[in-house]
């Protein structure tokens, strides 16, 4: 277990008996009027009425957790200890372990109001969520009835946020451990109904220790889909199930109407309402209910979709949404969301009208993506028109740093080349003058990120053709032969990175031949270097209504001098992925010697490693060893290694 730390009286200063109420002092006595005595489990404060009491464990198993935090209390660094633990578990939890943790959990949390105090988590403690508030801002009680998770989950924060964490044992009472108001902002996650026993907190209860603002994330009864547990995967609901679930919700589960009806009897003054979609498990936008933002994006593929529009026409988005986010207060105030100063100073800056949340994304990089926009201008005006990358995670600043720093260098060393206009990089301190939110700010393009038109080859054709013929400009060194010393810098460091976490025997396999054959293709052959994007997905391309190149987007994995034909050759894998709903594995093995490409995308390829003078040789070594590359980059950016993920993505 982690070693006791020890606990000042700031810290456990809002406590209260969990039996009768008394407030009570940090040092661990009994209480003068029942007799409770706190004790200290696991290192940590334990305040639970039985000491006995345990809860769910969700995503872990009883004892799952135990060699972990041996391993923590050993000494052993927490990114090597969570590693192992991903990968000793089985796949599945291992997955929804790995969900659970992601940090943009958090990414509404720009919409609170409060800029900094005390915060109280109540949920799974090893959501990304608890990691977002200590963030942006709040030294943040964390309240759990399992010892083993509570454990892990505060190793993990002593790794992101040292010293803004207070974990607290307790929960098996219905009487919350803490005096009246004691904390601005109170956040309880229920998660799923399959996945939370006794569904959290009564929210009269929730509502007496909170001083300002209420957070409550839940399920809608009238849900029609919910996420499996795996990252991008989701079922709808069955008919029956459905109306079972509808019909017979479990604690704390309730439609718009209903949540809002409950928070009102609980006290709440006002509060705003958002759909998490697709489901607050694993959710890509944060869309409002009310007429400001911020709102759902509905691209062409939805609007193809005449039952999705025919509900949304009718107004049935807010009925039918499978979660919610409920942002409340205990008066009646519009206080200002927290990101509101910040749009007010950028507005200053750089001297553009003011403009409000537009959109609102939860990104796979852990970070929030806000678009804005101006009410009443026309969308070709672009001023006030901005993307920020807002980073929840801490461990995100340095990929938005190179972001903001490679479109820099673009704009100044290849000013044809087209991407976003950077505007500014900083941070934006919170009431805590000791942290505070690093963002960037960009000029918002307009059109439509490529996805939107995945499938239309009248579409794709011109993308392909002007991809090639913009990064072939990208070159930063000339053509010289593949030697030892660059064959080490560009493929064997990948190679060393990748097999060192690949644990699965055919993938060490599979890294070893490669290895060497790699030696062989390649030693010798001229090559140019070129800044490599190193995530080049259609998601990061911008086009307009023709299939024109308005921008490339999101910089952040990108290398200043590295190796040239990767960029297009994954754009067109990812992309004939996304088409056909193939795994990846499958789209490479298509794209393989460009046989089995279509005329406009073996054009492409061609016209690039012409423009380069790139040699067969050269081009087919790059496309066998196409899952190197992905795979390095995944691992040089992660926070944290994805076990067995090459092979479940390459099959190798």
């Amino acid at each position: 277990m982690i070693p006791p730390r020890p606990r000042t009286p700031t810290e456990l200063a809002e406590l209260a008996c969990p039996r009768c109420g008394a407030p009570r002092e940090a040092e661990p006595r009994a209480c003068t009027k029942c007799g409770h005595a706190p004790r200290t489990t696991a290192g940590i404060c334990d305040m639970r009425v039985d000491p006995n009491a345990s809860g769910e464990t969700d995503p872990l198993l009883p004892g799952d957790a135990r060699g972990a935090l041996a391993a923590v209390a050993d000494g052993r660094d927490y990114k090597a200890v969570l590693e192992r633990l991903l990968l000793e578990l089985p796949e599945a939890r291992s997955n929804r372990l790995d969900l659970v943790l992601r940090e943009c959990r958090g990414a509404w949390l720009p919409l609170v109001q409060a800029r900094g105090g005390r915060a109280l988590y109540v949920g799974n403690p090893l959501s990304g969520t608890v990691v977002g508030l200590a963030r942006t801002g709040f030294r943040t009680t964390v309240l759990d009835l399992d010892p083993q998770r509570l454990a892990l989950a505060q190793a993990r924060n002593e790794w992101v946020v040292p010293g803004r964490c207070v974990p607290l044992l307790g929960g098996d009472s219905a009487r919350l451990p803490f005096r009246d108001r004691a904390f601005d902002v109170v956040v309880q996650e229920l998660g799923p109904p399959e996945g939370l026993a006794g569904r959290g907190y009564a929210l009269a209860e929730l509502v007496r220790v909170c001083a300002g603002e209420l957070a409550l994330v839940a399920d809608n009864r009238y849900g029609y889909k919910r996420s499996s547990g795996e990252k991008s995967s989701f079922r709808v609901l069955r008919p029956l199930e459905y109306l079972r679930r509808a019909l017979r919700a479990p604690r704390g589960v309730r439609s718009l109407a209903g949540h809002r009806r409950a928070l009102r009897r609980a006290g709440l003054g006002a509060d705003r309402a958002f759909a998490l979609y697709p489901h607050q498990s694993d959710f890509a936008y944060v869309a409002s209910f009310d007429a400001r933002g911020p709102h759902l994006f509905i691209g062409p593929k939805e609007r193809a979709n005449r039952a999705k529009m025919l509900v949304h026409k009718v107004g049935g988005f807010p009925l039918l949404a499978p979660s919610f986010l409920f942002l409340a207060r205990r008066d009646a105030s519009t206080a200002r969301e927290r990101l509101q100063p910040v749009l007010e100073e950028l507005a200053r800056k750089l001297d553009e009208p003011l403009p409000v949340i537009d959109q609102l994304v939860a990104t796979r990089g852990n970070t929030a993506l806000v678009q804005t926009a101006v009410p009443g201008r026309d969308e070709r005006d672009p001023r006030g028109r901005w993307t920020l990358h807002v980073t929840v995670s801490p461990l995100q600043e340095t990929q938005a740093r190179t972001h903001f720093a490679r479109y820099q260098q673009l704009q100044r060393e290849f000013p044809s080349f087209p991407i976003p206009t950077p505007l500014h990089a900083g941070t934006f301190q919170s009431d805590d003058q000791g942290i505070g939110l690093f963002l960037t700010c960009e000029r918002r393009l307009p059109g439509l990120t490529a996805p939107q038109h995945t499938g239309e080859h009248a579409m794709a054709e011109p993308m392909y053709r002007a991809s090639a013929e913009h990064l072939a400009k990208l070159v930063v060194a000339p053509a010289r032969p593949i030697d030892e010393q660059v064959w080490q810098e560009l493929f064997g460091a990948k190679f060393d990175l990748v097999a060192r976490y690949a644990a699965v025997a055919s993938t060490l396999e599979w890294l070893a031949r490669m290895r060497e054959r790699s030696r062989e293709w390649l030693l010798g052959e001229p090559m140019p270097r070129v800044i490599y994007h190193a995530d080049l997905r259609s998601k990061h391309v911008q086009l307009d209504a023709a299939g024109r190149v308005l921008g490339y987007l999101d910089w952040g994995s990108s290398e200043s001098s590295d190796l040239p034909y990767v960029d297009l050759f994954h754009l067109l894998v990812h992309e004939r992925k996304q088409e056909s709903g193939m795994s990846t594995g499958a789209a490479w093995r298509l794209a393989i010697g460009r046989d089995k490409l279509r005329p406009f995308e073996r054009a492409a390829l061609e016209d690039y490693q012409q423009r380069l003078g790139l040699s067969d040789r050269y081009c087919r070594a790059i496309e066998e060893l196409y899952p190197l590359f992905v795979t390095a980059m995944a691992e040089k950016n992660w926070e944290y290694s994805r076990p067995r993920w090459m092979h479940r993505a390459f099959g190798v």
